[in-house]
C-alpha cells in the first residue's frame, strides 16, 4: 500500500501543479467498510506534504526552490504556512445525522439500527460542502472553511476545531459515500478531480469488521460482532458497490489487519 500512496501522491502533485488556474484540487477516497480508506487517505495527505515541504529535498528540489516553485503554481502559497501543509484530509463521518435528527425520521428505531447507512447521512450538506471547496478555490489564503467532524465521545457530529484554510490547495475527502452515482451525492462526485476506490475481498472485509468490533468493545461476543457486520456494515458495502460513481483508480486492499 505504501507504494500506491507514494505513486498517487506524486501524480496528484504533478496534476495540481499543471493546473493553469491554481484552483483547489479535490481527491475522493471511497471504499466499503474495513477496506482501509482512512489508512490510505490520511497517509496520502502526509506524503503529499512531505514531498512538498521536506527541509532537504523534495522531488529533487531544495526547500527554498520548492517554496519558489509553489508560489509560481498558485498565488495563495505562504512560506510561513508551509509547515501546516498544502494537503489536508477530511473524513465524511462529520455528516452523520445527529441522534436527535434520527429521532425525527419516519422509523427512528430503524434509523438508529442502521446508523452509518447512506440514508443516515446529510447528503445535501455534504454535497454543498464539496461544491463550496470548488467555489472558494481561488479565495485568499486567509479564507477559512468550517466543516463538521464526528465525536465518538458524544456519538454525534461536532464542528472541527481546525477549519480548512486558503493554503489547503489539495483536499482529500474519505468515506463510504464520497462518490456515489445517486443524487445528491453524484453532484459532489462529479467535481472531484481524482476518485480513488479502495477495494477488498468481501470475506476479508467481514473478518476485519468482526475483529475491529471486538477490539473496540462495540460488541462483547463474537456472535454479536458477526451479526453487526452482516446486518449493517456488509449491507452498506454492497450499497456502495452497487451505486459507485466510476473511479479513476481502483486499489485492492491487502489482507493486513491495520487496513481497517
Amino acid at each position: 500500500m505504501e507504494r500506491h500512496i507514494d505513486e498517487i501522491a506524486r501524480a496528484i502533485i504533478a496534476a495540481y501543479e499543471a493546473r493553469p488556474d491554481g484552483g483547489r484540487f479535490l481527491v475522493g477516497v471511497a471504499g466499503v467498510p474495513a477496506s482501509g480508506k482512512s489508512t490510505f487517505a490520511y497517509p496520502l495527505a502526509d506524503r503529499i506534504n512531505n514531498l512538498l515541504h521536506t527541509s532537504s529535498q523534495a522531488q529533487g528540489y531544495t526547500k527554498v526552490q520548492v517554496d519558489a516553485k509553489l508560489r509560481l503554481v498558485h498565488p495563495h502559497y505562504e512560506v510561513d504556512k508551509a509547515p501546516m501543509g498544502i494537503a489536508a484530509c477530511i473524513g465524511m463521518d462529520g455528516w452523520h445525522h445527529s441522534r436527535a435528527e434520527l429521532e425525527e425520521f419516519p422509523d427512528p428505531a430503524e434509523a438508529r439500527r442502521r446508523r452509518g447507512a447512506a440514508f443516515t447521512f446529510n447528503a445535501q450538506s455534504f454535497t454543498d460542502f464539496v461544491l463550496s471547496l470548488k467555489k472558494t478555490g481561488s479565495l485568499a489564503a486567509s479564507s477559512k472553511i468550517p466543516f463538521p467532524t464526528f465525536s465518538h465521545a458524544l456519538k454525534d457530529p461536532t464542528p472541527s476545531l481546525e477549519p480548512l484554510e486558503g493554503h489547503h490547495r489539495i483536499v482529500i475527502i474519505e468515506g463510504l459515500y464520497t462518490f456515489l452515482d445517486v443524487q445528491p451525492w453524484r453532484r459532489a462526485a462529479e467535481v472531484l478531480d481524482l476518485r480513488v476506490f479502495i477495494d477488498v475481498d468481501p470475506r476479508t472485509a467481514r473478518e476485519r469488521l468482526v475483529r475491529r468490533c471486538l477490539a473496540e468493545g462495540i460488541e462483547d461476543t463474537l456472535e454479536k460482532a458477526v451479526e453487526r457486520a452482516d446486518k449493517s456494515d456488509m449491507i452498506n458495502g454492497e450499497y456502495v458497490r452497487e451505486h459507485l460513481y466510476p473511479p479513476y483508480i481502483t486499489i485492492m486492499s491487502v489482507d493486513d489487519p491495520t487496513f481497517a
